[in-house]
Protein backbone atom coordinates (compact mmCIF):
# COMPACT_ATOMS: atom_id res chain seq x y z
CA UNK A 1 0.00 0.00 0.00
CA UNK A 2 2.46 2.62 0.51
CA UNK A 3 4.72 1.97 -2.41
CA UNK A 4 0.95 1.98 -4.32
CA UNK A 5 0.52 5.40 -2.83
CA UNK A 6 4.00 6.60 -3.93
CA UNK A 7 3.39 5.93 -7.43
CA UNK A 8 2.90 8.54 -10.20
CA UNK A 9 1.19 7.89 -13.31
CA UNK A 10 1.33 4.04 -13.39
CA UNK A 11 -1.83 3.86 -10.87
CA UNK A 12 -4.81 2.00 -12.86
CA UNK A 13 -8.68 2.28 -12.42
CA UNK A 14 -11.66 0.16 -13.11
CA UNK A 15 -12.76 0.79 -17.18
CA UNK A 16 -8.78 1.90 -17.92
CA UNK A 17 -7.60 0.61 -21.32
CA UNK A 18 -3.87 -0.73 -21.29
CA UNK A 19 -1.66 -1.16 -24.32
CA UNK A 20 1.70 -2.97 -24.24
CA UNK A 21 4.44 -0.85 -25.66
CA UNK A 22 7.57 -3.66 -25.36
CA UNK A 23 7.25 -7.25 -26.22
CA UNK A 24 4.38 -7.90 -27.46
CA UNK A 25 3.68 -4.58 -28.98
CA UNK A 26 -0.05 -3.72 -29.32
CA UNK A 27 -1.80 -6.47 -27.00
CA UNK A 28 -4.54 -4.14 -25.37
CA UNK A 29 -7.40 -4.67 -22.77
CA UNK A 30 -9.98 -3.44 -20.20
CA UNK A 31 -8.68 -3.39 -16.20
CA UNK A 32 -11.49 -4.81 -14.50
CA UNK A 33 -10.75 -3.73 -10.65
CA UNK A 34 -11.10 -0.81 -8.75
CA UNK A 35 -7.25 0.24 -8.26
CA UNK A 36 -4.20 -1.33 -9.51
CA UNK A 37 -0.86 -0.19 -10.96
CA UNK A 38 0.93 -1.66 -14.47
CA UNK A 39 4.41 -2.87 -15.42
CA UNK A 40 7.00 -0.76 -16.68
CA UNK A 41 6.01 -2.34 -20.19
CA UNK A 42 2.62 -0.95 -20.24
CA UNK A 43 0.97 2.21 -20.70
CA UNK A 44 -2.10 3.73 -19.66
CA UNK A 45 -4.94 5.29 -22.42
CA UNK A 46 -7.51 6.97 -20.27
CA UNK A 47 -9.25 9.49 -21.83
CA UNK A 48 -9.73 13.08 -19.70
CA UNK A 49 -13.31 12.95 -19.21
CA UNK A 50 -13.79 9.27 -18.14
CA UNK A 51 -16.56 8.30 -20.50
CA UNK A 52 -17.09 4.55 -21.05
CA UNK A 53 -18.11 4.93 -24.65
CA UNK A 54 -14.70 6.40 -25.64
CA UNK A 55 -13.07 3.73 -23.88
CA UNK A 56 -15.12 1.17 -25.89
CA UNK A 57 -14.70 2.79 -29.12
CA UNK A 58 -10.80 3.27 -28.15
CA UNK A 59 -10.82 -0.53 -27.73
CA UNK A 60 -12.34 -0.83 -31.34
CA UNK A 61 -9.70 1.76 -33.00
CA UNK A 62 -7.36 -0.73 -31.13
CA UNK A 63 -8.75 -3.90 -32.35
CA UNK A 64 -8.47 -2.14 -35.89
CA UNK A 65 -6.10 -2.74 -39.00
CA UNK A 66 -5.44 1.12 -38.86
CA UNK A 67 -3.99 0.61 -35.43
CA UNK A 68 -2.46 -2.59 -36.42
CA UNK A 69 -0.35 -1.14 -39.69
CA UNK A 70 0.55 1.48 -37.19
CA UNK A 71 2.69 -1.12 -34.45
CA UNK A 72 3.80 -2.59 -37.43
CA UNK A 73 5.85 0.29 -38.27
CA UNK A 74 7.63 -0.45 -35.09
CA UNK A 75 7.86 -3.92 -34.98
CA UNK A 76 11.09 -5.03 -36.53
CA UNK A 77 11.00 -8.28 -35.74
CA UNK A 78 13.48 -8.38 -33.00
CA UNK A 79 13.26 -10.37 -29.66
CA UNK A 80 11.97 -7.66 -27.68
CA UNK A 81 10.71 -4.50 -29.83
CA UNK A 82 9.93 -1.44 -28.69
CA UNK A 83 7.30 1.58 -29.11
CA UNK A 84 8.05 4.68 -27.13
CA UNK A 85 4.93 6.59 -25.16
CA UNK A 86 5.34 9.61 -27.50
CA UNK A 87 5.46 7.49 -31.05
CA UNK A 88 2.42 6.25 -29.32
CA UNK A 89 1.08 9.43 -29.11
CA UNK A 90 1.51 10.39 -32.57
CA UNK A 91 -0.50 7.59 -33.76
CA UNK A 92 -3.45 8.74 -35.90
CA UNK A 93 -6.91 7.93 -34.62
CA UNK A 94 -10.56 8.93 -36.42
CA UNK A 95 -12.37 10.85 -34.11
CA UNK A 96 -16.42 11.78 -34.29
CA UNK A 97 -18.22 13.64 -31.89
CA UNK A 98 -19.31 11.67 -28.91
CA UNK A 99 -22.78 10.96 -30.19
CA UNK A 100 -21.67 8.82 -33.65
CA UNK A 101 -18.71 7.33 -31.28
CA UNK A 102 -22.22 5.56 -29.15
CA UNK A 103 -23.71 4.85 -32.28
CA UNK A 104 -20.79 3.05 -33.28
CA UNK A 105 -20.04 1.39 -30.39
CA UNK A 106 -23.38 -0.34 -29.84
CA UNK A 107 -23.89 -1.06 -33.86
CA UNK A 108 -20.59 -2.65 -33.81
CA UNK A 109 -21.64 -4.29 -30.67
CA UNK A 110 -25.08 -5.94 -32.15
CA UNK A 111 -22.89 -7.38 -35.17
CA UNK A 112 -20.42 -8.78 -33.21
CA UNK A 113 -23.20 -10.16 -31.15
CA UNK A 114 -25.09 -11.60 -34.18
CA UNK A 115 -21.64 -12.59 -35.51
CA UNK A 116 -21.56 -15.10 -31.61
CA UNK A 117 -25.16 -16.13 -32.96
CA UNK A 118 -23.97 -17.93 -36.55
CA UNK A 119 -21.02 -18.90 -34.99
CA UNK A 120 -22.59 -20.96 -31.91
CA UNK A 121 -25.26 -22.04 -35.02
CA UNK A 122 -22.66 -23.25 -37.09
CA UNK A 123 -21.01 -25.17 -34.40
CA UNK A 124 -23.98 -27.05 -33.79
CA UNK A 125 -25.00 -27.16 -37.56
CA UNK A 126 -21.96 -28.93 -38.00
CA UNK A 127 -22.32 -31.66 -35.53
CA UNK A 128 -26.17 -32.04 -36.29
CA UNK A 129 -24.81 -32.75 -40.24
CA UNK A 130 -22.53 -35.24 -38.87
CA UNK A 131 -25.28 -37.11 -37.05
CA UNK A 132 -27.53 -36.15 -40.06
CA UNK A 133 -25.22 -38.53 -42.65
CA UNK A 134 -24.56 -41.07 -40.01
CA UNK A 135 -29.08 -41.35 -39.36
CA UNK A 136 -28.69 -41.63 -43.27
CA UNK A 137 -26.15 -44.17 -43.37
CA UNK A 138 -28.15 -46.42 -40.76
CA UNK A 139 -31.62 -45.88 -42.51
CA UNK A 140 -30.00 -47.50 -46.10
CA UNK A 141 -28.44 -50.48 -44.01
CA UNK A 142 -32.01 -50.84 -42.63
CA UNK A 143 -33.78 -51.32 -46.12
CA UNK A 144 -35.06 -47.60 -45.67
CA UNK A 145 -34.17 -45.97 -48.44
CA UNK A 146 -34.58 -48.56 -51.16
CA UNK A 147 -37.57 -50.70 -52.24
CA UNK A 148 -37.06 -54.15 -52.17
CA UNK A 149 -37.87 -55.64 -56.18
CA UNK A 150 -38.81 -59.57 -56.62
CA UNK A 151 -36.40 -59.74 -58.99
CA UNK A 152 -33.29 -59.34 -56.94
CA UNK A 153 -34.40 -62.78 -55.76
CA UNK A 154 -33.30 -63.73 -51.75
CA UNK A 155 -30.16 -62.91 -48.93
CA UNK A 156 -30.34 -66.33 -48.55
CA UNK A 157 -29.68 -67.23 -52.46
CA UNK A 158 -26.97 -64.97 -51.95
CA UNK A 159 -25.81 -66.24 -48.72
CA UNK A 160 -25.58 -70.10 -50.44
CA UNK A 161 -23.84 -68.27 -53.69
CA UNK A 162 -21.03 -67.07 -50.98
CA UNK A 163 -20.91 -70.63 -48.96
CA UNK A 164 -20.33 -72.29 -52.17
CA UNK A 165 -17.89 -70.22 -53.41
CA UNK A 166 -15.89 -70.51 -50.10
CA UNK A 167 -15.90 -73.99 -50.06
CA UNK A 168 -14.44 -73.85 -53.80
CA UNK A 169 -11.24 -71.64 -52.45
CA UNK A 170 -10.51 -73.76 -49.99
CA UNK A 171 -10.20 -76.24 -52.07
CA UNK A 172 -7.92 -74.57 -54.14
CA UNK A 173 -5.83 -73.54 -51.62
CA UNK A 174 -7.05 -69.56 -52.24
CA UNK A 175 -8.24 -69.42 -48.24
CA UNK A 176 -7.94 -71.64 -44.92
CA UNK A 177 -10.42 -72.67 -43.54
CA UNK A 178 -12.10 -71.23 -40.70
CA UNK A 179 -13.52 -72.17 -37.30
CA UNK A 180 -17.69 -72.53 -37.57
CA UNK A 181 -19.00 -68.97 -36.08
CA UNK A 182 -21.66 -68.74 -33.63
CA UNK A 183 -25.37 -68.36 -34.66
CA UNK A 184 -26.85 -64.90 -34.07
CA UNK A 185 -29.23 -64.70 -31.30
CA UNK A 186 -32.30 -62.94 -31.65
CA UNK A 187 -30.83 -60.50 -28.41
CA UNK A 188 -28.17 -59.46 -31.34
CA UNK A 189 -31.16 -58.19 -33.76
CA UNK A 190 -31.36 -54.56 -33.21
CA UNK A 191 -34.12 -53.94 -35.49
CA UNK A 192 -36.40 -55.74 -38.04
CA UNK A 193 -35.63 -55.90 -41.79
CA UNK A 194 -36.92 -56.43 -45.11
CA UNK A 195 -38.36 -60.30 -45.96
CA UNK A 196 -36.19 -61.12 -48.56
CA UNK A 197 -32.71 -60.26 -45.96
CA UNK A 198 -30.92 -62.38 -43.79
CA UNK A 199 -29.31 -61.54 -41.09
CA UNK A 200 -25.67 -62.97 -41.28
CA UNK A 201 -21.84 -62.88 -39.55
CA UNK A 202 -19.50 -60.83 -41.38
CA UNK A 203 -16.85 -63.89 -41.41
CA UNK A 204 -19.64 -66.57 -43.29
CA UNK A 205 -19.83 -63.91 -46.41
CA UNK A 206 -16.01 -62.22 -46.23
CA UNK A 207 -12.70 -64.01 -45.41
CA UNK A 208 -10.72 -61.26 -42.62
CA UNK A 209 -7.05 -61.33 -43.13
CA UNK A 210 -4.50 -59.88 -40.97
CA UNK A 211 -1.81 -56.89 -42.36
CA UNK A 212 2.20 -57.45 -41.08
CA UNK A 213 4.52 -54.86 -39.48
CA UNK A 214 8.45 -54.39 -40.90
CA UNK A 215 10.83 -56.57 -38.88
CA UNK A 216 11.78 -54.82 -35.39
CA UNK A 217 14.74 -52.41 -35.64
CA UNK A 218 13.95 -51.33 -39.66
CA UNK A 219 11.97 -48.74 -40.79
CA UNK A 220 10.19 -47.98 -43.53
CA UNK A 221 11.74 -45.28 -46.09
CA UNK A 222 11.00 -42.34 -48.21
CA UNK A 223 13.03 -43.90 -51.80
CA UNK A 224 10.51 -45.60 -54.51
CA UNK A 225 11.40 -49.10 -54.05
CA UNK A 226 8.33 -49.91 -55.59
CA UNK A 227 6.78 -51.78 -52.29
CA UNK A 228 3.93 -49.20 -50.75
CA UNK A 229 3.18 -49.75 -47.25
CA UNK A 230 -0.22 -48.27 -45.78
CA UNK A 231 -0.52 -47.00 -42.13
CA UNK A 232 -3.48 -46.09 -40.19
CA UNK A 233 -2.44 -42.46 -40.33
CA UNK A 234 -3.28 -42.46 -44.37
CA UNK A 235 -6.59 -44.48 -43.84
CA UNK A 236 -9.47 -41.27 -44.26
CA UNK A 237 -12.15 -40.19 -45.59
CA UNK A 238 -13.12 -44.04 -47.05
CA UNK A 239 -10.18 -43.81 -48.78
CA UNK A 240 -6.28 -43.71 -48.71
CA UNK A 241 -4.16 -40.10 -48.68
CA UNK A 242 -1.38 -41.43 -51.23
CA UNK A 243 0.43 -37.92 -50.81
CA UNK A 244 3.18 -39.10 -48.43
CA UNK A 245 3.17 -42.84 -48.63
CA UNK A 246 6.31 -44.33 -47.42
CA UNK A 247 7.85 -48.03 -49.25
CA UNK A 248 9.35 -51.14 -48.14
CA UNK A 249 13.18 -51.59 -48.05
CA UNK A 250 14.24 -53.96 -51.32
CA UNK A 251 15.80 -56.97 -49.09
CA UNK A 252 13.25 -56.89 -46.23
CA UNK A 253 10.14 -56.99 -48.56
CA UNK A 254 10.28 -60.82 -49.13
CA UNK A 255 9.29 -61.48 -45.67
CA UNK A 256 5.97 -59.42 -46.01
CA UNK A 257 5.65 -59.60 -49.58
CA UNK A 258 1.90 -61.70 -48.94
CA UNK A 259 0.53 -59.37 -46.34
CA UNK A 260 -1.08 -56.95 -49.00
CA UNK A 261 -4.35 -54.84 -49.65
CA UNK A 262 -5.75 -54.99 -53.35
CA UNK A 263 -8.37 -52.12 -54.76
CA UNK A 264 -11.13 -55.01 -54.43
CA UNK A 265 -10.79 -55.14 -50.60
CA UNK A 266 -12.24 -53.47 -48.08
CA UNK A 267 -9.79 -52.09 -44.85
CA UNK A 268 -10.81 -51.84 -41.50
CA UNK A 269 -8.56 -50.58 -38.56
CA UNK A 270 -7.49 -52.57 -35.89
CA UNK A 271 -5.34 -50.93 -33.24
CA UNK A 272 -5.20 -47.42 -32.25
CA UNK A 273 -7.72 -45.25 -34.28
CA UNK A 274 -10.20 -48.34 -34.62
CA UNK A 275 -13.11 -49.13 -36.42
CA UNK A 276 -11.93 -46.87 -39.57
CA UNK A 277 -12.88 -48.34 -43.06
CA UNK A 278 -12.28 -48.04 -47.09
CA UNK A 279 -11.18 -49.05 -49.84
CA UNK A 280 -7.77 -48.53 -52.14
CA UNK A 281 -7.44 -46.54 -54.73
CA UNK A 282 -6.49 -47.97 -57.88
CA UNK A 283 -3.09 -46.41 -58.24
CA UNK A 284 -1.84 -47.92 -54.52
CA UNK A 285 -3.30 -51.82 -55.57
CA UNK A 286 -1.23 -54.84 -54.11
CA UNK A 287 0.34 -52.43 -51.30
CA UNK A 288 1.66 -53.42 -48.31
CA UNK A 289 -0.74 -53.93 -45.76
CA UNK A 290 -0.31 -52.51 -41.85
CA UNK A 291 -0.71 -55.07 -38.73
CA UNK A 292 -2.84 -52.06 -37.51
CA UNK A 293 -5.57 -52.64 -40.39
CA UNK A 294 -7.21 -55.88 -41.76
CA UNK A 295 -8.44 -56.83 -45.22
CA UNK A 296 -11.96 -57.94 -45.39
CA UNK A 297 -12.09 -60.08 -48.83
CA UNK A 298 -14.71 -60.92 -50.25
CA UNK A 299 -17.07 -61.67 -53.12
CA UNK A 300 -21.12 -61.38 -54.28
CA UNK A 301 -20.91 -58.19 -51.79
CA UNK A 302 -21.20 -54.62 -53.10
CA UNK A 303 -17.76 -52.96 -52.11
CA UNK A 304 -19.00 -49.51 -51.51
CA UNK A 305 -22.55 -50.92 -49.62
CA UNK A 306 -20.15 -53.02 -47.39
CA UNK A 307 -18.46 -50.24 -46.41
CA UNK A 308 -21.48 -48.32 -45.96
CA UNK A 309 -22.30 -51.00 -43.55
CA UNK A 310 -19.21 -51.24 -41.42
CA UNK A 311 -19.71 -47.46 -40.85
CA UNK A 312 -23.31 -48.03 -39.61
CA UNK A 313 -23.79 -46.98 -36.04
CA UNK A 314 -25.01 -50.76 -35.73
CA UNK A 315 -21.12 -51.81 -36.24
CA UNK A 316 -19.42 -49.23 -34.98
CA UNK A 317 -21.53 -49.96 -31.69
CA UNK A 318 -20.26 -54.06 -32.00
CA UNK A 319 -16.87 -52.87 -32.84
CA UNK A 320 -17.46 -50.44 -29.48
CA UNK A 321 -18.53 -53.93 -27.75
CA UNK A 322 -15.87 -56.08 -29.05
CA UNK A 323 -12.56 -54.10 -28.82
CA UNK A 324 -9.93 -55.33 -26.30
CA UNK A 325 -9.74 -52.82 -23.45
CA UNK A 326 -5.81 -53.12 -22.54
CA UNK A 327 -3.09 -50.30 -22.76
CA UNK A 328 -3.43 -50.65 -26.44
CA UNK A 329 -7.08 -51.78 -27.33
CA UNK A 330 -7.48 -53.88 -30.56
CA UNK A 331 -10.41 -54.90 -32.21
CA UNK A 332 -9.12 -59.32 -32.73
CA UNK A 333 -9.90 -60.72 -36.17
CA UNK A 334 -11.75 -63.57 -34.54
CA UNK A 335 -14.42 -60.48 -33.79
CA UNK A 336 -14.45 -58.73 -37.00
CA UNK A 337 -15.69 -62.15 -38.02
CA UNK A 338 -18.68 -62.08 -35.58
CA UNK A 339 -20.07 -59.22 -36.59
CA UNK A 340 -23.72 -59.31 -37.27
CA UNK A 341 -25.20 -57.89 -40.50
CA UNK A 342 -28.59 -57.46 -42.41
CA UNK A 343 -27.58 -58.95 -45.81
CA UNK A 344 -29.97 -57.55 -48.84
CA UNK A 345 -29.60 -59.24 -51.87
CA UNK A 346 -26.92 -58.13 -54.34
CA UNK A 347 -29.37 -55.99 -56.56
CA UNK A 348 -30.41 -53.87 -53.71
CA UNK A 349 -26.93 -53.58 -52.16
CA UNK A 350 -26.22 -51.67 -55.30
CA UNK A 351 -29.00 -49.43 -55.24
CA UNK A 352 -28.78 -49.00 -51.15
CA UNK A 353 -24.67 -47.79 -51.65
CA UNK A 354 -25.90 -45.70 -54.53
CA UNK A 355 -29.08 -43.78 -52.61
CA UNK A 356 -26.91 -42.97 -49.67
CA UNK A 357 -24.03 -41.99 -51.77
CA UNK A 358 -26.57 -39.56 -53.61
CA UNK A 359 -27.76 -38.10 -50.32
CA UNK A 360 -24.49 -37.46 -48.80
CA UNK A 361 -23.06 -35.32 -52.26
CA UNK A 362 -26.41 -33.81 -51.91
CA UNK A 363 -25.61 -33.02 -48.56
CA UNK A 364 -21.88 -31.52 -48.87
CA UNK A 365 -23.20 -30.04 -51.74
CA UNK A 366 -25.63 -27.80 -50.05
Amino acid sequence: EEQYEKLGSGKLIRGDVVVCIRGSLGKHGRYPFDKGAIASSLIIARNYIQNEVINDYLMFYLDSQLFKDEIEKYNAGSAQPNLAVGSFEKFRIPLPPLSEQTRIVERIGAIFEILDKIDTLQSRYAANWEALKSKIIDAGIQGKLTEQLPEDGTAEELYKQIQEEKVKLVKYGKIKKQKSLPPINPEEIPFDIPENWKWARLGCVATILGGKRIPAGRKLTSENTGHKYIRVSEMKDRSIITENLLYVPEDIYPSISQYIINKEDVYITVAGTIGREGKIPEEIDGANLTENADRIVFSNLDQEWLIFCLSSSMVQKQIGMLTTQVAQPKLAIKKIQEFSIPLPPFAEQKRISERIDELLTAMDGH
